[in-house]
């Protein structure tokens, strides 16, 4: 999936000046205005940037697209809470996204972030809120969904109003009873397995002297890379890409590097990843993470640095994050299994408002 192009510096600014217009009495073609216009927009984009909230917000809401996009179900998606709107007397409120599916159906989607690192804290809406986006929904004859991002867990869920729980004059979940609830599989996401280990092999040249120094440290040029699961090299250059993939986005961890000496010089440099928590060698796989996931994980490495947001959009097209597995992949070298995660309603007897055993 792509970006349709359009020239924002072009049609932008000048939306923009009309619509601030609007509240303060600008003319089109008085400098004066057009001062006072970029005066309230420098001190309004200062204000905004200092709003941690407002910030990664943003950035979770630019990531969903991606997200929505990489996985593969989405022919359409397009930003809905933008531009203009009018209506006739009904509470309405434009979710953040319009999604058309393969199949022909049709989501309003709201994105929210949610900070919190345990998975029993509450995420919380306010019932007002979601009637009025419901009754946006519902005159495009669109289904309403609220896509969280648990940033810190680096897990996103979709889900209706109706896989909330409801108290007072809110909706709540928590990670614990929003995920086995999660609606994803409907965007295509899916968690995805194989063998470990997961390997790749730095080959030095034979063209520079490779060596160990005095501290320890491999100084080599690369010559070749091998990539390897369950210690079997692969061959085929899509099951490399899609190892590599896994090693780069996926939730395994790295041992120390391993230093391979032929004939008493530096022959390579070998990682190995593996499950951080283990793994059940009896189940004969592990998994390696959620495409979902894996996706957020591609795009915080270009909108994050040193825990600080330094973009909150990127100019790669939503392709750029997404790996080519196919539903019915067969693999030679790198086994994988794919698990599609329906959502069942009924799946915990769980309470988050009862005290933690």
């Amino acid at each position: 999936m792509q970006r349709l192009p359009r020239n924002p510096l072009r049609f932008d600014p000048i939306e923009l000046y009309s619509s601030v217009s609007r509240d303060n009495d600008y003319k089109i073609e008085a400098d004066a205005d057009h001062d006072d216009f970029l005066t309230k927009i420098g001190e309004s984009l200062k204000s905004s940037v200092q709003n941690p909230n407002l910030i990664h917000g943003k950035r979770v809401e630019a990531l969903f697209a991606h997200v929505a996009g990489a996985l593969g179900r989405c022919k359409f998606i397009k930003q809905e809470d933008s531009g203009a709107m009018f209506a006739d007397g009904k509470n309405l409120q434009a979710p953040d996204y319009s999604l058309i599916l393969h199949d022909g159906r049709r989501f309003m989607v709201e994105v929210k972030n949610f900070y919190s690192g345990d998975p029993h804290d509450k995420f919380i809406l306010k019932k007002n809120y979601v009637e009025h986006l419901e009754n946006y929904a519902e005159m495009h004859g669109a289904e309403l969904k609220f896509a969280i991002y648990f940033t810190r867990l680096n897990r996103w869920v979709l889900l209706p109003k109706s896989s909330f729980l409801e108290k007072g004059s809110q909706y709540y979940t928590t990670f614990i009873h929003a995920y086995p609830r999660s609606e994803m599989i409907e965007l295509g996401d899916r968690m995805i397995g194989t063998k470990p280990r997961l390997g790749i092999e730095l080959i030095a040249s034979k063209e520079v002297k490779a060596y160990i120094t005095d501290d320890n440290e491999a100084s080599l040029t690369v010559g070749d890379v091998k990539i390897y699961c369950d210690e079997n090299e692969i061959e085929s250059v899509a099951e490399k890409n899609i190892a590599f993939y896994l090693i780069r986005f996926g939730r395994w961890t790295a041992d120390k590097p391993i230093g391979i000496t032929h004939d008493d010089e530096l022959y390579s440099v070998k990682f190995e990843f593996t499950p951080e928590d283990g793994w059940d060698e009896d189940q004969g796989f592990a998994i390696v993470g959620e495409l979902s996931s894996m996706v957020s994980t591609a795009y915080n490495e270009m909108t994050i640095y040193e825990n600080r947001v330094i973009a909150l959009d990127v100019k790669a097209d939503p392709e750029i994050f997404q790996v080519d597995i196919p539903e019915n992949y067969k693999g030679k070298d790198l086994p994988l299994w794919q698990l599609l995660i329906k959502p069942n309603d009924q799946c915990l007897d769980y309470n988050p408002d009862e005290p933690r055993k």
